[in-house]
Parts: C-alpha cells; sequence; structure tokens
C-alpha cells in the first residue's frame, strides 16, 4: 500500500491531466484523505504543503462545465479554506485568486450543485477579517446572487443565508451599511407560502437582527419602496388566506425595519396598522399573542432613545411641547390594544404575553420613565386592570407580576443613590418563563426586560395610594375567598410599607415645604383611616382588627416619631367613628378631672389622629362581639406599638380623654383593659424610669389618672350600670348580665395590676393619686346618691 505522500504525488499527476476520467478521480481520492487526515497533524501537514502546487487547477476546476469536477473540486478547495493549519499558510496572491474565483463561479455557473457548493465554501472559509473586508464588496454580490438564485434553490438560499449571518458577526458595520442590498431578498421571503423559506428567513434576521436594527437610512427606504410595490399586498393577501401568524411575524419586522421612515410614510404605517387591527380582536389566542409580539416592532419605532428629555411638569419651550404631544400620542397608539387585551377576559397566556409587551414598552422607555405622563397613559390603565381582577388562581401570576413591579417604583424613591451611579440601569424586574407554570409555558414565552424606574415626588402620591385602594377593594368584597381577601390585604400593606419608606425620604428632603409636608400628612392619614373603615380581611372580628390595625402600625413605623408628633403639623379629626359616635351631654367630668375635649375636625397632631383612629377602629371591631372574646386575643400589643412609641403619657392622655368624651359601657371598658394592659407593659419593660418621673398636673401625671379614674366614672354613671336581675328575665338576658359580671372582675383585676405597678415606681407621684382618685370616687358615688330619689334604679352593691 503506497503512502500518503506517494498519494498525493499521484493525484498531483492526475488532476492535471486532461482526462476527465483522471480529474474525476483525483478529487474523489483527494476528498478522501482530506476526510482521513482531518485527525493526522502530519497527514495534514502533508495537504498542506501540496496544497500550493494544486490551489491553481482547482481555482480553475470549480468552473468547469462538467457538473462531476465542478463539484467535487469546490468540495476539496471548502476543505482547504477550512483547516485552520491550512488556511495560515496561504499565500495572500492564491488567498485572493480563491476567492475571486468563487465569486465568479457562483454569479456565472449554470449549473445549481455547483453555485450551491460555491456560496457553501465562502459559508466555510476561515479566512482573518481584514482579508474578507478586503474582498467584502465581490463576495456580497455572489452571496446577493445566491439568496435569489436563477435556479430556485432552497438549499442555496440557504447556504447564502449562512454567509450572511457569517459576514454580519465578522464585518457588522459594513454589512449594516449595505443592508439594503442583502435584507431585501432575505425579508421579503417573510411572506412565502413556503414554510421552510418563512422559517429560514426568520432564523436569519433574528441572528443578525443587531445589523439591522435599528434600522439604517437606506434599508429603511429599500423597505418603503417594496411595502408601496408588493409587500403590502402582500401581507393582506397572507392574511385573506387564514395565515394570521405567519402575516403578524412578517408585520413584526416590516415594521421595524422602516424605522425613521414610518413618521415620513404614515399614509403607508396607517393601511399597515390595518392588520394588527383585525387580529387584536381575534378569537385564537395565538393569534393575539403573535399580535402583541408584532407590536413590539411598532414600540421600537416610536420609541427611540432619549425620544423626550423634557419633564412634562416643567415650563418648556416649544419645541419640547412639541415632542411632547408627538410623545404623547405615541403613546397613545401603543397603549390602546394592550389596554383592551388586560381589561377583557381571555386567556391567561394572551394576559401575559400583553404584560410582557407592556414591560417592553416600558423597558424602551427608558429615560423616559421619569415622565408623568408615563404613569397617566402608561402604568395606571394597566395595574388597575390587572388589580381590578384580583389574586385569584387564574391570575395570581399577573397579579403578582404588576405587585413585583409596582413595588420596584415605590422602592425607587429610597434607591435615588443607585441612579446617581455610573450604571445604566440601576434596578429592574424580570418576568421569567417560570411564572407561566406548566399549561401555559408553551402558549408565550415570557421574556425579561430591564426597566429604569426613577424616584418619584409627591405629585405622584396620588397614583399609588389610588393603586393600593384598588387592590384593597378584594379585601372587602363579600363574594371573594377569605383567602383573597387576606392576600389582597397583606399586598395593600406591602406596597404601602414600601410608600411610607419613600414618603420619609420626602419628608427628610431639605427641600420640601411645610405646605407639602402638610398635604403629604394628610393623604397618608385620610387613605389610613378610609382603609380602616372598608378592609374586610377575614370572617373573624380578631382578624378583621389585626389587619386594620398593621395599617397603622406601619405609619408609625416608617415615619418619623418628629414628624407625627410635631405640634407644628395639625390634621383635621375628619374620623366618620367620632361623628357618629354620641357624645355625654354633660360635661361635669371633663371639668372636675380637667379632661381636654376632643371632637369631631378638631385639628390635632398626626400622632394624636392615628391614636384615636386607633380607638375609634376598636370601638367598631367590639361593637358586635364580646369585649372579652377580643381582649383574649391580646391586641393590647398592638395598641402598646402604637399608643407608647413616641411620648407615651401624652398618648395615653389622649386615648383616655376620647373614652371620656364618648362613655359607653358595653365598648368602652373593653378598650380601657386593652389601654391599661399597655401601659402595664410598657411598665414593665421601661428601662429609663425617668419617664415615670413626673409631678401633679403635668400631662403624663394627667394621663395616668384618667385612665386610673375612667372605670369609677363608667361604672357608677346612671346609664352605664348594670340593672339588677328580674324576675322572669330570659335566659339570654341572665347570660348577658353574668357575662357584664366576668368583664367588671377583670376591669377591677387589671386596675390593680397596674396601680401596683405604678407604686412599684419610688419616684412616681403614688399619695397624690390616691389622694385624687379617692376623691373622684367619693365624687361619682356622691352624683349618683343624689340621683336615686330621682327614680333612678341603681344596683348600690356595684360601689
Amino acid at each position: 500500500m503506497s503512502s500518503f505522500s506517494d498519494q498525493i504525488d499521484e493525484i498531483k499527476s492526475l488532476i492535471h491531466s486532461n482526462s476527465k476520467a483522471s480529474k474525476s478521480l483525483a478529487y474523489s481520492t483527494l476528498l478522501l484523505l482530506q476526510q482521513q487526515s482531518n485527525n493526522n497533524p502530519s497527514s495534514i501537514q502533508t495537504l498542506a504543503s501540496s496544497f500550493q502546487t494544486l490551489i491553481s487547477i482547482i481555482s480553475v476546476d470549480i468552473s468547469n462545465d462538467d457538473e462531476e469536477i465542478a463539484a467535487q473540486a469546490l468540495k476539496c478547495l471548502g476543505f482547504f479554506i477550512y483547516h485552520p493549519s491550512i488556511v495560515a499558510i496561504i499565500p495572500d496572491d492564491d488567498a485572493n485568486m480563491i476567492m475571486g474565483a468563487l465569486a465568479k463561479v457562483i454569479i456565472s455557473t449554470k449549473i445549481k450543485s455547483v453555485c450551491n457548493l460555491g456560496v457553501w465554501c465562502i459559508s466555510m472559509q476561515q479566512f482573518n477579517v481584514s482579508f474578507l473586508a478586503n474582498h467584502f464588496h465581490s463576495v456580497l454580490w455572489a452571496v446577493v446572487h445566491a439568496l435569489d438564485n436563477p435556479f430556485g434553490s432552497l438549499s442555496t438560499t440557504f447556504e447564502a443565508i449562512q454567509v450572511i449571518i457569517k459576514l454580519a458577526a465578522q464585518l457588522s458595520e459594513k454589512m449594516r451599511e449595505s443592508s439594503h442590498i442583502w435584507a431585501p431578498p432575505i425579508y421579503r421571503r417573510l411572506l412565502s407560502t413556503d414554510k421552510r423559506e418563512r422559517d429560514m428567513s426568520e432564523r436569519c434576521l433574528l441572528k443578525i437582527r443587531s445589523a439591522i436594527i435599528p434600522p439604517p437610512t437606506f434599508l429603511s427606504k429599500a423597505l418603503v419602496k417594496d411595502m408601496k410595490l408588493k409587500l403590502l399586498a402582500g401581507m393582506k393577501d397572507l392574511l385573506n388566506q387564514g395565515m394570521k401568524v405567519q402575516t403578524l411575524q412578517a408585520w413584526g419586522w416590516f415594521i421595524r425595519l422602516l424605522g425613521s421612515q414610518a413618521l415620513k410614510n404614515r399614509h403607508l404605517v396607517n393601511d399597515m396598522l390595518k392588520i394588527p387591527e383585525q387580529t387584536f380582536s381575534d378569537h385564537s389566542p395565538q393569534v393575539q399573542i403573535a399580535s402583541q409580539v408584532a407590536w413590539e416592532g411598532l414600540v421600537d419605532v416610536l420609541i427611540q432613545p432619549l425620544l423626550l428629555t423634557c419633564d412634562a411638569d416643567e415650563v418648556v419651550e416649544d419645541g419640547c411641547q412639541v415632542q411632547e404631544r408627538a410623545f404623547s400620542k405615541s403613546i397613545k397608539l401603543l397603549m390602546t390594544p394592550l389596554t383592551g387585551i388586560i381589561s377583557s377576559k381571555c386567556d391567561v397566556s394572551v394576559h401575559l404575553c400583553c404584560l410582557n409587551t407592556w414591560c417592553y414598552l416600558l423597558h424602551k422607555l427608558d429615560i423616559s420613565m421619569k415622565n408623568s405622563l408615563v404613569i397617566e397613559l402608561v402604568l395606571d390603565p394597566v395595574f388597575e386592570a390587572v388589580f381590578q381582577m384580583g389574586p385569584d388562581a387564574k391570575t395570581i401570576w399577573i397579579w403578582t407580576l404588576c405587585l413585583d413591579l409596582l413595588d420596584d417604583f415605590v422602592i425607587a424613591k429610597c434607591r435615588k443613590v443607585d441612579y446617581e451611579s455610573s450604571s445604566p440601569v440601576s434596578h429592574h424586574s424580570s418576568v421569567r418563563t417560570s411564572m407561566l407554570g406548566p399549561s401555559v409555558s408553551g402558549k408565550c414565552l415570557v421574556k425579561q426586560h430591564s426597566i429604569k424606574w426613577f424616584p418619584w415626588d409627591i405629585r405622584h402620591l396620588d397614583f399609588f395610594i389610588k393603586m393600593i385602594n384598588v387592590i384593597l377593594t378584594h379585601a372587602s368584597v363579600a363574594t371573594t375567598t377569605l383567602q383573597n381577601r387576606s392576600s389582597a390585604s397583606d399586598a395593600a400593606l406591602r406596597i404601602f410599607i414600601s410608600l411610607l419608606k419613600g414618603i420619609q425620604m420626602e419628608l427628610k428632603s431639605s427641600s420640601i415645604s411645610y405646605v407639602n409636608i402638610v398635604l403629604c400628612l394628610n393623604k397618608i392619614l385620610r387613605f389610613t383611616k378610609e382603609t380602616c373603615e372598608k378592609i374586610d380581611s377575614d370572617g373573624s372580628a380578631n382578624m378583621k382588627l389585626q389587619h386594620k390595625i398593621q395599617f397603622l402600625l406601619a405609619v408609625v413605623d416608617e415615619l418619623e416619631p418628629s414628624i407625627l408628633g410635631s405640634p407644628l403639623y395639625k390634621v383635621a379629626l375628619d374620623i366618620r367613628c367620632l361623628e357618629n359616635l354620641q357624645s355625654v351631654n354633660d360635661i361635669k367630668y371633663e371639668k372636675h378631672l380637667g379632661i381636654s375635649s376632643i371632637a369631631y375636625m378638631d385639628m390635632v397632631s398626626p400622632f394624636a389622629y392615628l391614636i384615636i383612629l386607633c380607638i375609634c377602629v376598636v370601638m367598631e371591631s367590639t361593637s358586635n362581639t364580646l369585649g372579652t372574646e377580643l381582649i383574649s386575643q391580646g391586641p393590647h400589643k398592638n395598641f402598646k406599638l402604637i399608643l407608647f412609641s413616641h411620648d407615651p403619657l401624652e398618648n395615653l392622655r389622649t386615648a383616655v380623654g376620647l373614652l371620656f368624651k364618648y362613655v359607653d359601657y358595653n365598648r368602652n371598658l373593653h378598650i380601657w383593659i386593652v389601654l391599661a394592659e399597655a401601659l402595664e407593659d410598657c411598665i414593665s419593660g421601661v428601662k429609663d424610669l425617668s419617664m415615670f418621673k413626673i409631678e401633679p398636673d403635668s400631662n403624663g401625671y394627667l394621663g395616668i389618672f384618667h385612665l386610673l379614674s375612667y372605670p369609677f366614672v363608667a361604672l357608677c354613671s346612671p346609664q352605664q350600670m348594670p340593672i339588677p336581675e328580674k324576675v322572669g328575665e330570659s335566659s339570654e338576658e341572665s347570660h348577658v348580665l353574668a357575662q357584664r359580671s366576668l368583664e367588671l372582675d377583670h376591669v377591677i383585676e387589671v386596675w390593680k395590676s397596674v396601680h401596683c405597678a405604678l407604686c412599684a415606681f419610688k419616684c412616681f407621684a403614688t399619695k397624690s393619686i390616691s389622694d385624687n382618685l379617692c376623691s373622684i370616687l367619693n365624687w361619682c358615688i356622691d352624683e349618683n346618691l343624689s340621683k336615686v330619689g330621682c327614680g333612678t334604679e341603681l344596683d348600690l352593691s356595684c360601689s
């Protein structure tokens, strides 16, 4: 058997002969040797050394009229210019000759297989980028010829597309500049009735997207011409044939490639928009999804980088106002179908795809996210529509996604420092494919889009409160499941806490005005009040109360006491509970005890507002329940957090003053117990005894004195005294009286416990308060005994 070198020599001899049979044998043998040497370095070296003597004849034979010889010669040449070890040693002159020969044979051959192999060689070659740049134009014209080859060969087109993809990666700038030459033969195939052609074109455009998006002007102009001549009519024909998804795929690419020319050819674009107008309302989820994916192409066209740098709320020049109107018009156009879909009842995959397209719009808006129009036209309608759906099993993914996005926006206020750094995108939310679950993951692929959330200001507060209110509607709808009601309440609380963190930053700003501070506090307190009035997150009274108290605690936790308790800021006491409660007509308690009056619409500090609201919430929560049931749940812990977080003794005085103002045996003693237990907890946990080092007539002293006095006043008040059991009373009435007796025992027990805890502090004015308590007790007894003769029934044993 002859050696590898001998075989090469024999091939050289045969390949230079004029005999067809000899040449055919030479090339078939060379192909075999090339395959065998692929993993043998010494054999490759032998082939490389023989290449220079073979290249001249191979370059001629690739244009041979005999298909067999030309095809085999091209296959052999393809191996030589693909293998890096051989390419590295090819002289420049030979390389130039090879590229020239390949370009020539592709354009001139009348043999389909030869044209195909010629393009294949170019797609396989491993010449360096600078060499390819020198031959760019000749190669480009050859490849363009192959794309629309005269043979109608799909395989040749495929090989030409591989060259396009390779050149776009290696010579991106040159390919971009010449895209109006090579791109049309590719994008025209998007309207082919042959699925293979469409898929081939689509894959190519996806791979070379960065080279043509955003499109250069020459490419856009070429497309405008194509659209008017054939493509628009082609889309309509394809649509009429029922190929809606395929039409929309092409539409998406065409609208993107129009680029800046879209605004200069409005009639053309208006005609193009008639296609998605039909498909957005289609009954097929697949068609609706395809419509939204295609719609992202229009987003690319209408939302350009730095499209709008003016803030809509600033005084701007005429040029910026014109730009703003154009921006508003574009946004309204883009949002119209998205708002319609997200507000309609359709497949969950359609909703998810709609949100994905919406997130893509948010991503493209970039710095324009700072514009107030974005909140009004882009964020508000989608957030509202989604949150109105509720967190049920079908919409939980959409609900959760929008909650995350809204929370990202709200918390951006606290990340202001990130936006001042060099990072172009400081925060983003991602919609992941895992969200879809097994049932819809195949229908709609949710992608990831980074979104720039910029710090908001007090102007946007109404928007956030509106969204939280929409979420909270599901916490008070009787037809909603208990779990969903609780989920809605938790979600609203989450956003509210994030909002409060941002508000705290706003209130700390040195630039904020007094008027805006008061405005901000009024909005937050009004929202908290309205939330406590309407929330109904669970079936049990205790859980309702807990959810309401959480919103109150959030305000106390997140806003600084220096703001909430400041005498500089006053808010109207517009709590509905106070308006509806019956005030005590006789004001002698107030005069005798020195209690400050609390009435509806009084101006109070934010902290006093929260304390009174908290008590009103408990009053309403216990109006239809037994007080002992509520007390057994331990809500005094929440009272403790609210009442004793800042200036506790002053807060205690405010709270007890409210009880004196609106006396009601059934409810107020329950609240008194809660307050007293909260005070006892505070006493047992206090480390700074100076808090209780108070003098008579001080606010702190009065607060404790009023607390300890209240049971005497409440129990001795004629309208509050329990009536002795009469003969013939029903068992239900007897049960109520027995329950009241147990509550009275509890009151006495708590009173003693608090009094003992106070007496443990030697610094507290114990003697003075004991004297005053005896005085008020004697006064209460005297007042009530004087009424016995007037026909008032009293159970004197209670004294």
